[in-house]
């Protein structure tokens, strides 16, 4: 099989933001971080460089196509804590916006996604899919099956419940790994200058013996 996981280097993260950009590209998500400039660019390397060197329970994974030189098609950040944790330690997990100037939809939506994972993670040992994206060119190949393979194997290893929070267009693949919504959000589109609705799932899995 021509595709691998392996781990995201410092030299891999300027593609893997390429890569997200690409994936939310025309959708609410997107506006957390729209239409990056060099120097957003590289906050947002700084950011993840950082989070590789300092936060032990990060880890950033690609797959790629070793038939294709390489090339990155997929990514993914998962977060493995296995004990418990103080609010100060989960701080790394949960947005912070920026109120001076991040948009009022980007705050809007750091702040849900900081309720959702208060309210079903908190500071207990679990295993976190921060983020899974597919380069548009390079869906339905199976590279972000392997990326979540990746991280239940992890949860079911140390016996924790996994959390994510799902799209739409995601929801179908969790739910296969054992993933089930417990709450479900959505937004008006229009509100934002988008079209139709934006619908985002809080979703647990149960480790399996």
């Amino acid at each position: 099989m021509p595709l691998e996981i392996r781990p995201i280097t410092e030299a891999d993260l300027r593609e893997f933001i390429d890569i997200t950009a690409k994936a939310f590209a025309g959708t609410l998500v997107s506006l957390l971080n729209p239409q990056l400039s060099e120097e957003g660019i590289q906050r947002q390397i700084a950011k993840n460089t950082k989070s590789m060197r300092e936060e032990p329970d990060c880890h950033l994974l690609k797959v790629v196509d070793t038939e294709l030189d390489d090339k990155i098609v997929a990514c993914a950040k998962w977060r493995i804590n296995e004990k418990e944790r103080t609010e100060e330690q989960i701080q790394n997990m949960l947005p912070q916006p920026n109120r001076e100037t991040d948009s009022a939809v980007s705050i809007e939506l750091q702040e849900y996604l900081s309720r959702m994972r208060m309210k079903y993670m908190g500071t207990k040992p679990f295993v976190f899919l921060h983020l899974l994206v597919v380069h548009p060119e390079h869906q339905r190949r199976g590279a972000g099956a392997m990326l979540l393979q990746w991280g239940v194997d992890k949860a079911d290893e140390l016996k924790l419940p996994a959390f994510l929070e799902s799209s739409d267009a995601g929801k179908a693949l969790y739910t296969k790994f054992g993933f089930e919504a417990h709450e479900v959000t959505s937004w008006d589109n229009t509100k934002y200058g988008l079209e139709g609705v934006t619908t985002n799932s809080a979703m647990l899995r149960s480790p399996r013996a």
